[in-house]
């Protein structure tokens, strides 16, 4: 009985399909084009599933960390702040490799976490968390919800302190990772269930 998987010609133990999905990930936040670098992700609202798409900003593989960043006005925040459960979504059309990771999550909002994520941000990455009014409110016309003003003048630090206010880091705890490697001579599945410190491998029908 074969335990290992064919991925691109080289054979992958099930350990070794694990190392390589964190690889995937962290090489995730390294560049804007790869394919991980914006994933989907799945909160719960009134019942019912919403997704929208992320930017991967930070991954934590010892710690089994993924972590984003969003505005502290908008929906999700509330919608995780009464269900923490989260589902990402990453797809590598290439490679042909298909992530759904389970995770738990937790938000950092004006602390020493979000402070360091903020920091650590580019200008134009915290340009939306200036918009007026809040994420998600209707609006009259087409706009990115920008001030004029935002536009006038180099920023000073009590104007960055308000796009700061808006900023929110949202931790996500890895629980379990579903990995598919889709291939023509036959499909592939594992999963890896996370139990405190033990991961616990199992092989799946595709």
């Amino acid at each position: 009985m074969n335990e290992s998987v064919l991925i691109n010609q080289l054979s992958y133990t099930k350990e070794e399909v694990l190392n390589d999905i964190w690889n995937r990930l962290v090489n995730g936040t390294l560049s804007a084009q790869h394919p991980f670098h914006c994933p989907t992700i799945a909160t719960i609202c009134n019942d019912e599933p919403e997704v929208r798409t992320v930017v991967l900003r930070k991954v934590l593989p010892i710690e089994r960390q993924l972590l984003f960043h969003t505005d502290y006005r908008s929906p999700k925040i509330e919608q995780i702040q009464k269900n923490n459960s989260i589902s990402w979504l990453f797809y590598d059309s290439k490679s042909r490799i298909q992530l759904r990771i389970k995770s738990l999550a937790t938000l950092h909002y004006q602390d020493d976490i979000s402070r360091q994520r903020w920091n650590d941000t580019k200008t134009e990455s915290r340009k939306c968390y200036f918009v007026q009014p809040a994420p998600s409110t209707p609006s009259l016309f087409p706009t990115d919800g920008l001030p004029s003003s935002y536009y006038e003048k180099e920023k000073s630090k009590e104007q960055n302190e308000i796009g700061y206010q808006h900023f929110v880091v949202v931790r996500t705890q890895v629980k379990e990772i579903d990995w598919l490697y889709l291939h023509h001579s036959g499909h592939r599945r594992a999963r890896f269930i996370y139990n405190k410190d033990e991961v616990y491998y199992q092989w799946l029908i595709p």
